[in-house]
């Protein structure tokens, strides 16, 4: 078991990447908030795609979170959709994730055919 979420969250980056279901890129920003009088760290989960028109990346945003444990385990979820795998059921911290993911597949299927990168609507 890696030593930080950071690891984790690297490693489940590039076994997606490696599979074929990116590129998709791991963002940390700061603002600071006025509520908790501190600085906060945002971390995003986007996917590039390629733009045949502009011959460019763009860049959509698939999940964002400040806490590093959701991107750990939304990034777990695609990696289980991307195989074929059943998604556990066996922790609540990833409902957030999870229902992400069946917003983004009803998305998918509301327009009659099944998106690339198994449901997860770039």
């Amino acid at each position: 078991m890696p030593r930080s979420n950071n690891v984790m969250i690297h490693k489940l980056q590039q076994a997606i990447n490696a599979k074929g279901g990116g590129p998709l890129l791991y963002n940390k920003t700061q603002f600071y908030s006025q509520q908790q009088d501190r600085p906060v760290t945002l971390y995003t989960i986007k996917l590039a795609v390629y733009n045949e028109k502009t011959g460019k990346n763009s860049y959509k945003e698939l999940f964002s979170s400040t806490s590093q444990i959701q991107i750990v385990l939304f990034l777990r979820d695609y990696w289980y959709e991307m195989n074929g795998w059943e998604v556990p059921t066996d922790n609540e911290l990833w409902n957030k994730a999870k229902e992400y993911y069946r917003k983004r597949k009803s998305k998918g299927k509301d327009k009659g055919a099944e998106s690339e990168n198994n449901g997860w609507e770039a």
